[in-house]
């Protein structure tokens, strides 16, 4: 935290000629630009309408890579976007964390490829300000026995990150608005409609209910943040992000005619999002 706070002190001691660009819309950077985070994916554009984006801290283990097209510059950006990923060896790493009981049995993860493909449109408001209209889909592509199965952690953000390769589909809907205060600060808005392969059934206490009380393979998530711009093309991101999907939770209502019953209801997560994102051109 002290890091943080002394990276946005040095920041404000600088004179921005323009507020740092908008992120994620449909924008493809000149040739030679950079970006990368922490946690946001490593950019790199190495053609005025070509951009690789990939995330280092994973590649080892699930490699993965996404390319980006601008197909229309000005004034609508319009882009198109295509990826391919191999989650399995990091899925199997994980059996006896994300999958406790498969820790010491014969279940297993199988080899796949998760091909992605999607669409960005972009366009200005005012000086600085940016929408974005996204939509996407990723689906699995075995290539021999798999005893994947939703996940079901009763953490949305990771269960929608493995969806497509544990349910066999994940595709999303949405927009978002970027609004420049000044030189040094941005406010985001993002709302996104996500639809997974099938979730499976409730359990309860340890027994599968059956097809009456399927889990909701809907999901909606909304995320709120911060942009602070610190030194010449950096920035700090700081957030909160809602996520509301069917975890198989219930709850007791009282009708009006005195008698109560158990119904199913939707679960919401709150988390903090935070990141330091490094660029360059």
């Amino acid at each position: 935290m002290r890091a943080v706070l002394l990276l946005v002190l040095l920041g404000s001691t600088l004179a921005f000629s323009q507020p740092r660009p908008a992120r994620d819309t449909a924008d493809v950077g000149p040739r030679g630009s950079w970006s990368v985070g922490v946690f946001n994916p490593l950019r790199i554009a190495v053609h005025d309408r070509v951009e690789f984006q990939t995330h280092p801290l994973l590649f080892l283990v699930a490699p993965q890579v996404d390319a980006r097209f601008a197909l229309v510059r000005s004034p609508l950006r319009l882009t198109a976007e295509a990826g391919l990923s191999v989650p399995t060896f990091a899925l199997r790493l994980t059996k006896g964390y994300l999958f406790p009981s498969w820790a010491t049995s014969q279940n297993d993860i199988g080899w796949m490829l998760i091909p992605r493909a999607g669409l960005s449109l972009s366009g200005d408001v005012l000086a600085h300000d940016v929408w974005t209209l996204k939509a996407d889909a990723a689906f699995r592509v075995a290539l021999g026995p798999n005893s994947a199965t939703p996940l079901n952690s009763f953490l949305t953000p990771l269960d929608l990150a493995l969806a497509a390769p544990l349910t066999g589909f994940r595709s999303r809907v949405g927009g978002a608005y970027d609004h420049a205060f000044n030189d040094r600060l941005r406010l985001r808005g993002e709302l996104n409609l996500y639809v997974t392969g099938s979730q499976g059934n409730l359990i309860v206490s340890g027994q599968d209910v059956g097809p009456i009380a399927t889990v909701s393979p809907l999901v909606l998530t909304a995320h709120l943040g911060v942009d602070i711009a610190v030194f010449q093309h950096s920035r700090i991101t700081a957030g909160v992000l809602w996520a509301n999907a069917d975890q198989g939770a219930t709850r007791v209502i009282e009708g009006s005619d005195g008698f109560s019953e158990r119904v199913r209801v939707r679960s919401n997560d709150f988390l903090p999002t935070l990141d330091f994102i490094w660029a360059g051109f």
